[in-house]
């Protein structure tokens, strides 16, 4: 359930992490672009990962996400700057940093709940933290391994889900990006994240918003029940997302002190997203802060951002 019980993926020599992690990000160049396998967490994971049906809906994004990684790996490796969609999935961690940022600060043990490829967990390893990060995805470990190639951090990687995830200690910061969306039980999810939080530790939480996503380019055709009455978008062996409102994160992270929530992602990924051409992080924000204030377009934000703090 670590990098310690990593093995290679195909025949090929590769290199064994002997000692208990977490591994220096120095010493990672022999893994740079080495698909590997390890323990999971939880066994459904490897039926899964080999191409067999989810057992359960929420699961099936993980089916997406094979189909994904097959026919457009360049959208899925969106921390590669050849990407179609890297500078925009860059704007999009401005604006998470712009809330978050004095919350993440050097030198931090960080827990980073399904932290796909990395694209927070690279913040962390800048500033020299260890990072420990969890994800369903094993083909997003591969590349979450290969982008921290030579950062000043220290990383292990869990091919987990948050409910599964194995006792890890306790940190300083746990993130939560765009996770709570997909997991089977949100509520075993967060006493998972609240146990493994020292005392007075902090939640970087986000989630898709109740309303705005059905305005956004990548609406799924056949989705309306999900906006007028559900709020689940279920489209079968595809994706699976369950959006939140204000009141149910608030009832979901009862057991922290929320700091902070705010509406987010009103352009971009968003609803108003054809109406900001090809914008800097500065004139995004400028286009947020007005979205977000207006009396109509307020309600249609995308996603929620969080910051929520261990009682």
């Amino acid at each position: 359930m670590s990098l310690q019980t990593a093995r290679p993926y195909y025949d090929y020599p590769f290199p064994k992490f002997n000692k208990v992690g977490p591994y220096s990000c120095q010493n990672l160049d022999p893994w740079l672009g080495c698909p590997f396998w390890m323990e999971p967490s939880d066994p459904r994971l490897v039926a899964i990962h080999n191409g067999e049906p989810a057992p359960t809906a929420p699961l099936e994004n993980l089916e997406g996400m094979i189909h994904y990684w097959t026919e457009n790996p360049e959208w899925m490796d969106f921390l590669d700057p050849q990407s179609p969609v890297y500078k925009d999935k860059m704007l999009e961690r401005g604006l998470y940093l712009d809330f978050w940022g004095e919350y993440i600060t050097p030198r931090q043990r960080v827990l980073d709940i399904g932290g796909g490829v990395g694209r927070l967990a690279q913040v962390c390893l800048e500033q020299d933290s260890e990072v420990q990060a969890i994800d369903p995805d094993l083909r997003s470990l591969w590349r979450n391994l290969s982008h921290s190639v030579g950062q000043k951090g220290t990383i292990d990687l869990h091919w987990a889900t948050v409910e599964t995830m194995p006792d890890l200690g306790l940190f300083d910061l746990v993130l939560a990006c765009e996770v709570f969306n997909y997991i089977e039980d949100p509520e075993a999810g967060i006493r998972r994240i609240h146990q493994s939080l020292k005392s007075k530790g902090i939640l970087l939480f986000s989630v898709e918003a109740r309303w705005g996503w059905a305005m956004a380019r990548d609406v799924a055709i056949g989705s309306l029940d999900a906006f007028l009455e559900t709020g689940i978008v279920h489209i079968p062996h595809d994706r699976w997302i369950r959006t939140f409102t204000k009141e149910s994160i608030e009832t979901l992270l009862s057991d922290f002190t929320i700091l902070a929530i705010q509406p987010s992602h009103y352009s971009l990924s968003g609803p108003f997203e054809m109406i900001v051409e090809d914008p800097s992080l500065e004139e995004l924000l400028e286009v947020e802060e007005k979205l977000r204030n207006h009396p109509v377009s307020g309600n249609l934000n995308r996603a929620w951002m969080v910051v929520a703090q261990k009682l």
